[in-house]
């Protein structure tokens, strides 16, 4: 029997918005209204609209609203994920038994939640999400974009799993306008979500999902955004590498971050400090290795007033400015054996004495610290205390160079160029200067990068970053013997100089008969 719509007057301030109508020979059942999140139709218990006649499919549809329209799956014959196909406004679906679904208009409340919304507290990292299967150099990675994907262990799943305590078709991801929800599709082993088996879920970062054997961690792509921040998550490896930056936030134990110099360890102390619990306490960050004995004793410890020649009023030291944040201290094996001492007492009691001080202060702090030196060996040189390196060695992060991670390049290259564009002009990069840049051992990784293409930038006089402004760039502020124009970058240099061999030369930043005699010899 054909329902009443409700009137104004009942429901109180109105506003217009998507409905399903399920009906039966034409006959209206129910209206569905339509929220963020995808509804799942069938006649399988566990479905959103479930229909009761063995004529229609377990898992018949997945209905999804999606940037203004509505998307329909056909889910009956492609368990995995079935076409997409757009329903308009009036259009119907059948399902087979007589039942039909129609999208429609309806008057609704307009407060309140909406009952097929699964809000998510923070929608910042929407679209920016990826699944990682492993650990570092054994990692796989895929993205969650816009597209809702199965994950199981039959072919026709957008991910496979080879597990064979994973069902064919045992979950699907969902994503929507305002997040990204977990879907488990009757799965014998159940999903889990950190630990807690659900049959549907929101999706955040941080999260570790489980099917049956198998452990997949929610990886946001997004580095906290801040102007001198690096924003930019590309490669597998380093989407590992904020695989453990999410699960170690959370906890509140010291972290050692190891890594070349240039790769970035502050800024993946960054993304620990704002993904954890104290992001809202300050982020101090002191390098051990480019003060003196005397300056890191004070910076990180303070001192009284009067401790020392020129101590002409008190200071508060790195541990007492972090307090209730967290403490980034860079090059911490830069430490001498005394300040070693010192650094331990403080995360044995958790209490600083200024230089200077007969009193203790209490602090509250996360510690981070990092390296590009083998603390191990050298503990066994004797230059660092075996006790304080297994205090600060419970969380280890390990940031790969950039030359194992190319895929980073370019990503990284781009958005080192959108930044400078307030200040040079926008530049884009040429499809051989993007070669030159991925060819690159990069001794210097991000760093080097960065200081290339704002030299280069700079440099040249053009939109279009070229090959030989890269290679000039590269010639000039690299290692000595470093680098070595290629003999497609000579002759690229030369072709876009009209032949001329001296404009050629200087563009290059190399001499006219070394320009002459590489073009001879090769």
């Amino acid at each position: 029997m054909t329902q009443p719509a409700p009137r104004p007057a009942d429901i109180g301030p109105v506003t217009v918005r998507d409905a399903l109508c399920l009906s039966h020979e034409d006959a209206q059942i129910r209206v569905f209204a339509l929220g963020d999140a995808a509804l799942e139709v069938g006649s399988h218990p566990e479905c959103d609209i479930t229909i009761h006649a063995d004529e229609v499919p377990p898992r018949a549809l997945l209905v999804r609203p999606f940037g203004g329209t509505v998307h329909v799956y056909d889910l009956a014959r492609r368990p995995g994920l079935g076409k997409r196909s757009i329903l308009p406004i009036g259009a119907t679906v059948t399902l087979g038994a007589g039942y039909a679904l129609t999208r429609l208009k309806v008057q609704a409340p307009s407060s309140g939640r909406r009952a097929t919304e699964l809000l998510r507290p923070d929608a910042a990292y929407t679209w920016r999400l990826s699944l990682v299967v492993g650990r570092r150099g054994d990692a796989r990675a895929y993205r969650i974009n816009d597209e809702p994907i199965s994950l199981g262990g039959a072919a026709d799943n957008a991910i496979v799993l080879s597990d064979r305590a994973v069902s064919r078709h045992h979950c699907r991801i969902e994503p929507s306008d305002r997040g990204v929800c977990i879907r488990d599709l009757g799965s014998t082993n159940g999903t889990w979500v950190d630990g807690v088996r659900i049959r549907r879920h929101p999706l955040l970062p941080g999260a570790v999902l489980r099917l049956g054997r198998t452990e997949l961690r929610v990886v946001s792509r997004d580095v906290p955004a801040r102007p001198e921040g690096l924003t930019v998550v590309a490669s597998v490896a380093m989407l590992a590498v904020m695989a453990d930056v999410d699960r170690f936030a959370r906890l509140p134990w010291p972290v050692l971050i190891r890594g070349e110099t240039g790769v970035g360890k502050e800024h993946v102390a960054r993304a620990l400090h704002e993904r954890g619990c104290r992001s809202q306490g300050p982020f101090v960050a002191l390098n051990a290795g480019g003060l003196t004995r005397e300056l890191v004793e004070s910076e990180l410890f303070g001192h009284a007033r009067g401790a020392f020649t020129g101590a002409v009023q008190a200071h508060r030291g790195a541990f007492e400015q972090a307090h209730g944040g967290t403490l980034f201290l860079d090059e911490v094996a830069e430490l001498p054996p005394a300040l070693q001492t010192r650094l331990l007492r403080v995360l044995e009691t958790w209490q600083v004495r200024r230089v200077g001080s007969e009193a203790d202060r209490p602090v509250d702090v996360r510690l981070i610290c990092a390296t590009h030196r083998d603390l191990s060996a050298m503990i066994r040189e004797g230059r660092f205390r075996a006790d304080l390196y297994y205090r600060i060695h419970r969380l280890v992060i390990d940031v790969p160079p950039l030359r194992s991670r190319p895929d980073d390049i370019v990503p990284l290259a781009r958005h080192f160029l959108g930044r400078m564009q307030a200040d040079v002009g926008p530049r884009e990069l040429h499809a051989q200067a993007i070669e030159r840049l991925c060819s690159y051992p990069w001794p210097g990784n991000v760093r080097e990068l960065r200081n290339v293409l704002e030299h280069a930038a700079v440099d040249c006089e053009q939109a279009s970053i070229g090959l030989a402004a890269v290679e000039r760039t590269l010639r000039r502020i690299s290692e000595p013997h470093a680098h070595k124009p290629s003999v497609h970058s000579l002759r690229e240099a030369l072709e876009q100089y009209g032949g001329n061999i001296s404009a050629a030369a200087r563009a290059l930043g190399i001499p006219r008969s070394t320009l002459r005699d590489r073009l001879k010899s090769d």
